[in-house]
């Protein structure tokens, strides 16, 4: 049996403001120098998407967001560099990118006044498990890192009817199970 992999890492909050590719092979440089192997690349958030969805490009993107193929040579260059790269996907909560979409707005979770806290979607309505379950695929694809961070921190749900109701029958722990 071998030891389990022991991370030593970095995050990069590509979600919130996406800088250059270059600007982000020096944190790789950086991180090397530093004895890292890993890089936690967020890529979505409250703010925007910085990674350019192929199944859904009307979420909420950022100008400057990256392309599968773009993120490629980067990917490249940091496991040259012995680093990992591990995506980062914001899933129930933080997940203005996905809420302030037309398309997807009806899966926001808020409150019977239409008030909200941070944004979440309604973890028990089926077009959010089919869309969060396309998200994952298509990074998992991107990315050749055996690891995918579901972001699922400071989910704010339960408002809206569909949660209301799925929550009189079962307590939040089973639900999100």
């Amino acid at each position: 049996m071998s030891a389990p992999l022991r991370l030593r890492g970095w995050m990069i909050d590509a979600a919130r403001l996406p800088e250059t590719l270059a600007y982000y092979r020096r944190v790789v440089d950086m991180c090397a120098e530093w004895g890292y192997n890993a890089i936690l690349l967020r890529l979505t958030d409250d703010q925007g998407s910085a990674f350019r969805f192929r199944k859904h490009p009307r979420l909420l993107t950022h100008e400057n967001a990256f392309s599968a193929g773009e993120l490629r040579p980067f990917i490249n260059y940091a496991e040259s560099k012995g680093i990992m790269i591990i995506p980062e996907i914001e899933s129930f909560g933080h997940a203005s990118y996905v809420a302030q979409s037309p398309d997807y707005a009806h899966l926001r979770d808020s409150m019977p006044d239409g008030s909200e806290g941070m944004t979440g979607l309604i973890p028990v309505h089926p077009e959010t498990l089919a869309l969060m379950a396309d998200l994952y695929q298509e990074v998992a694809e991107a990315f050749p890192s055996p690891y995918l961070h579901g972001g699922c921190d400071e989910v704010n749900w339960g408002g809206s009817e569909m949660s209301r109701k799925a929550l009189k029958g079962r307590n939040r722990a089973s639900v999100w199970a």
